[in-house]
């Protein structure tokens, strides 16, 4: 690759870490179709080097969150070995799978996921009362609302069911668990997307090590896209925690829905051999 085409990288993903550590998804589900589509990287190389950055982005945003007590440490270790089982069952077939496969699970998923978000069901608001056998209620302060927000997450046996699925995903597609983890907490169990975002930011860097360690075996990792995605990301990702606890719920929902449905139809669109304007 080119110098300019290594920075073109570092810009995509100082811009995805930053949106990604907001909305709690580790910033490669814009990373990997943008690299891939925009900036004619292959995709399982956009992959590999995803799942490695989302890692970086995990920590930075990570300890931030938890500077402000916003993660649920209790409700995210119930939810971490049905995703990291299911992140490293994904890794095993990134080097089998066809890449137009690749691109078409990817934008399905993200369908899937505007779905969630765009469901009329989908609220932040939290149940407050209620049955909580398992002591998963959490509280954080937000900024933005002025107040302290409770919350007892519900459905947790579903919740925890569907987060195998989310971790599946985040091996075969390299985007870390909050890919779908932050909109079936948010629609199925309730917690509030703040403390969503929180929470899967917390996860995702154990979720996705067993998936790179897969990823380099089969020599997926290249230097030239990993280094200055990994130094992208940790840069937007100490922008995105601060910006993230200032602007409303509502808000970060509706920004992430327009971004994921552009990127999702265009991948479908690539996956279908259609040429799409920009993309390579």
């Amino acid at each position: 690759m080119s110098h300019l085409a290594e920075l073109a990288v570092l810009i995509v993903a100082a811009l995805s870490g930053t949106l990604g550590a907001m909305v709690g998804l580790g910033g490669g589900v814009f990373m990997v179709p943008i690299f891939s589509a925009f900036l004619g990287v292959p995709i399982k190389t956009a992959i590999a080097a995803s799942a490695l950055a989302v890692i970086v982005n995990s920590l930075g945003g990570a300890s931030v969150y938890l500077k402000h007590r916003m993660v649920n440490i209790r409700l995210a270790l119930v939810l971490l070995i049905a995703t990291t089982l299911g992140a490293i069952a994904g890794a095993v077939l990134v080097s089998i799978a066809p890449v137009d496969v690749l691109r078409l699970v990817f934008a399905l998923a993200l369908y899937g996921m505007i779905a969630l978000l765009s469901s009329r069901r989908a609220s932040s608001d939290p149940i407050t009362s209620g049955a909580d056998r398992l002591s998963l209620g959490g509280a954080f302060y937000d900024p933005a609302a002025g107040t302290v927000v409770r919350y007892i997450p519900q459905r947790v046996a579903l919740g925890t069911a569907a987060s195998t699925f989310a971790g599946f995903l985040s091996g075969l597609l390299g985007v870390g668990g909050g890919f779908m983890q932050v909109p079936l907490m948010n629609t199925l169990m309730r917690v509030p997307v703040k403390a969503a975002a929180a929470t899967s930011a917390y996860m995702i860097g154990v979720t996705v090590v067993g998936s790179v360690l897969l990823y380099y075996a089969n020599d997926l990792l290249v230097p030239q896209v990993a280094v200055p995605a990994v130094i992208g990301v940790f840069l937007g990702s100490q922008i995105g925690s601060r910006l993230g606890r200032h602007v409303r719920g509502l808000w970060l929902r509706r920004i992430l829905i327009l971004i994921l449905l552009y990127l999702a139809t265009t991948l479908l669109l690539q996956a279908l051999g259609v040429t799409v304007p920009g993309a390579r």
